[in-house]
């Protein structure tokens, strides 16, 4: 069975778990606890990232997309890599700007989410973290400090990000995939990563619905976040399992 090493709310994380569902294998999950935790993935892998996995044979894979190409590679169940040449390219294309541009867009727009947020920033804390320690962290007054965030952050970048998951929005709103009418690598790779502007239900009742006001609140994105979650439910449900 594989072994899936990660962190909670690693998009690439949630990402290889979906590639995972997608692909009816079975795994099992190794909760890395960020600090220490990441000591005995540098023994495994040689490196203090996740997701990494740890196949029957001991073989380590890091990199969520070397582990999609991997696992995709396992059989035949919804193939998350097109074989046609052009619609690969196209697939990869977008995984690409989902994990580089949109992951650092996301990244920094929950940040700042979470320094004016103490709920949010609560319940992102890792589980093993005392109650009593979670309680001092939230009273800490971080909300001058996501003020001052907001200014080393790019308001553009933050507008050209909204601009183009509107455009996906609409899109997605007249079909089930970005690629060719099938599951693809391009369309988990998006979904993984919007879960840091509006956590789904896999996220935990903690955090389910919480996340970047600006993007919650914007009324062309509730068809996107209504297809990921769609996406997350079908994945995950035990009929496909």
């Amino acid at each position: 069975m594989l072994t899936l090493y990660q962190f909670r709310h690693s998009t690439f994380c949630l990402k290889t778990r979906m590639a995972l569902h997608a692909k009816k294998i079975i795994y099992k999950v190794e909760e890395v606890t960020p600090g220490l935790g990441q000591i005995e993935i540098f023994q495994i892998s040689g490196q203090k990232q996740v997701p990494i996995i740890l196949d029957d044979n001991n073989q380590v894979i890091s990199d969520s997309t070397k582990i999609c190409e991997y696992i995709d590679n396992k059989n035949d169940n919804h193939k998350l890599f097109p074989e046609d040449p052009f619609l690969l390219a196209h697939a990869k294309l977008i995984e690409d700007w989902a994990d580089t541009t949109m992951a650092f867009a996301c990244k920094n727009s929950l940040l700042n989410a979470s320094l004016e947020n103490n709920d949010l920033r609560s319940a992102l804390l890792p589980d093993e973290i005392p109650q009593s320690i979670k309680g001092i962290v939230n009273k800490l007054p971080l909300q001058k400090f996501g003020k001052v965030s907001k200014a080393f952050l790019n308001p553009k970048s933050n507008l050209e990000l909204q601009k183009i998951l509107e455009s996906l929005s609409k899109a997605l709103s007249k079909k089930q995939f970005l690629i060719n009418d099938n599951l693809s690598i391009a369309d988990i790779s998006i979904a993984a990563q919007l879960s840091l502007l509006k956590f789904p239900s896999s996220s935990g009742q903690f955090l389910e619905g919480k996340g970047c006001p600006e993007f919650i609140n914007n009324p062309y994105l509730e068809s996107l976040f209504r297809w990921r979650d769609n996406l997350e439910e079908y994945l995950f449900s035990a009929k496909n399992q």
